[in-house]
């Protein structure tokens, strides 16, 4: 966010036309004054709002001359328009950095992996190259580990992955995680197995994908199909995927139908680099419909959850815990 951004949010602010995540930004600008910055501050997200532009005006005040009313009144919004461009540039650095707010996606990078781990961060996609050609694109926080790649080709999935597996009936591929084994011979799709979701989906867009748990094969997929596997009862319910949004976050948006509070959280950690948390039992049962993509920054996300929830939010912000708490 450059100067004129900054200024055009602050005139915005002062006309009275400013969005709700817009205000929420100037407003803490303000209320950060005197306080302490360190990562490991645990920070109130809805900082009281009560007369607050007269106190910004007044705090400006201080530094107008004594001059005539009107001059007087001038003089007190370009000095609070000054001081609140510095808090902005202040607090936009410490605490929504580029890396966190508005850059979030980073290009996809390409790897080749004979074996080992790789993983990969918030907001980071990377494309794995197997030594048989196979490419698997890792989606953010997750995980692939290749062991001995030679008669079985076997992977370790955490977090969410497409699979285009190059066809080999001789070798058959199978990837194992988040409960289940899924085992082809040339095909592409789909796994999401994170660790804080109860639920580990697979969706076929091309070829026979066979799910097993450490039971029981479970059901050979089609094309557009899907299977969800609660790992808890070991229960799985199967349904005609929409392919185009169950892979939506190749291009870097995802959009939740009827999604629960574990996807919602999951979903803005991969972009935002925070959880979500809430002792609230109904918000935990409660379905949500929300869009993510790499152009909405964390701010406008936080509104949506608001608008979605009725409920206020402040952040963790530690080394050992990123959380945002719904209360």
């Amino acid at each position: 966010m450059d100067q004129n951004q900054l200024k055009k949010l602050i005139k915005k602010y002062q006309e009275g036309t400013a969005s709700a995540a817009e205000k929420f930004v100037v407003e803490y600008w303000y209320e950060s004054l005197g306080r302490k910055k360190t990562e490991d501050l645990e920070i109130d997200f809805i900082p009281e709002r009560k007369n607050l532009k007269e106190r910004i005006v007044w705090a400006a005040s201080v530094y107008a001359d004594k001059r005539s009313i009107k001059r007087r009144r001038l003089t007190y919004v370009a000095v609070a328009s000054v001081m609140l461009l510095m808090l902005s540039t202040i607090l936009y650095h410490h605490y929504f950095s580029e890396s966190q707010m508005d850059s979030l996606i980073k290009p996809i990078k390409t790897v080749h992996l004979d074996r080992g781990t790789i993983s990969t961060g918030t907001a980071e996609r990377t494309t794995v190259i197997l030594n048989d050609g196979t490419k698997v694109i890792l989606n953010a926080n997750s995980g692939l580990t290749v062991g001995d790649y030679g008669r079985q080709r076997d992977v370790n999935l955490y977090g969410e992955a497409f699979f285009d597996v190059k066809r080999d009936p001789s070798r058959p591929f199978t990837v194992h995680g988040g409960g289940l084994h899924i085992k082809v011979l040339g095909t592409s799709f789909n796994v999401k197995a994170y660790h804080d979701i109860g639920i580990t989906s697979v969706s076929v867009r091309t070829g026979k994908v066979q799910v097993d748990n450490n039971d029981k094969n479970l059901r050979t997929l089609l094309p557009d199909e899907n299977i969800s596997y609660d790992r808890e009862s070991n229960d799985f319910k199967l349904s005609n995927a929409e392919y185009a949004l169950e892979t939506s976050w190749l291009s870097d948006q995802v959009k939740l139908d009827q999604a629960s509070f574990e996807e919602l959280s999951q979903n803005f950690k991969n972009f935002y680099g925070f959880s979500l948390y809430t002792a609230d039992g109904k918000l935990l049962k409660d379905r949500y419909n929300i869009n993510f993509r790499q152009s909405k920054t964390m701010a406008a996300a936080l509104e949506e959850i608001q608008i979605l929830t009725g409920k206020k939010i402040s952040v963790k912000n530690k080394q050992e815990v990123k959380e945002i708490i719904l209360y």
